[in-house]
């Protein structure tokens, strides 16, 4: 009879692998597509109570797959029969114990100890591959993607703000898509408008006067701009 160690690391590279290939992501994509277009010869059903069994740690009913179903899995992996897989994941612990292939087996190494704690291994796995970068924060001049953790200065992540706006620092001259915070009778100025990065003040956009104050070498008066169509 075949540990169910073995059978648990099995069945989580099978539905990893179909994953990969199919892109789906629901139990029920994910078994329709190895059964109908991996051509695995397991029913959807059984697939279904495979997944719920070992990977979403449903116990309600005792799944044993037999030996025939094991070597279907198997072969989807690109071994000959259940024997085989387990010859291979064999190896791989042996070849992970010598200290070889360590960065290249990284991720096989969580799934090698799922005879521990393949619930634990299933939810690494899934927010070391899925967990996206969905919040930004203000880094000396400019925003960084980050993952959402609840930082002061964190907000949510908007594409758009986060490639076109930056501090822009000593400016020399002023553009017309230019924005600017006067705090504490410091003005800063950016690149795009919205909310100042750190105190989360509606940005202004430049006017003739800020431009002249602020950043303009005082001028002759009658050289000196009188509309905002003058500033570049």
């Amino acid at each position: 009879m075949v540990k169910k160690g073995y059978i648990k690391e099995l069945i989580h590279r099978v539905f990893e692998k179909a994953h990969d290939e199919s892109k789906k992501d629901s139990p029920y994509g994910l078994c329709k597509y190895l059964h109908e277009e991996a051509g695995i010869k397991v029913s959807e059903r059984n697939l279904t109570r495979y997944y719920n069994y070992f990977i979403s740690g449903n116990k309600g009913e005792k799944i044993n797959p037999d030996d025939t179903s094991l070597d279907e899995l198997s072969k989807y992996l690109g071994y000959k029969g259940i024997n085989g897989f387990i010859t291979g994941l064999q190896k791989e612990v042996q070849e992970l114990a010598n200290g070889e292939q360590i960065q290249i087996l990284k991720r096989k190494l969580l799934f090698s100890i799922a005879i521990i704690s393949v619930l634990t291994i299933s939810l690494i796995f899934f927010i070391s591959r899925y967990y996206q970068k969905n919040c930004m924060i203000w880094v000396e001049d400019h925003y960084e993607k980050i993952r959402c953790s609840g930082l002061d200065n964190e907000r949510k992540l908007d594409e758009v703000v986060l490639l076109k706006m930056w501090e822009i620092k000593n400016p020399s001259r002023c553009e017309r898509e230019m924005w600017y915070d006067k705090t504490d009778n410091e003005v800063t100025f950016f690149t795009y408008r919205g909310e100042h990065p750190i105190n989360g003040k509606e940005l202004k956009p430049v006017t003739e006067h800020i431009c002249e104050k602020y950043v303009l070498e005082p001028r002759d008066s009658i050289l000196s701009n009188t509309h905002l169509d003058t500033i570049r």
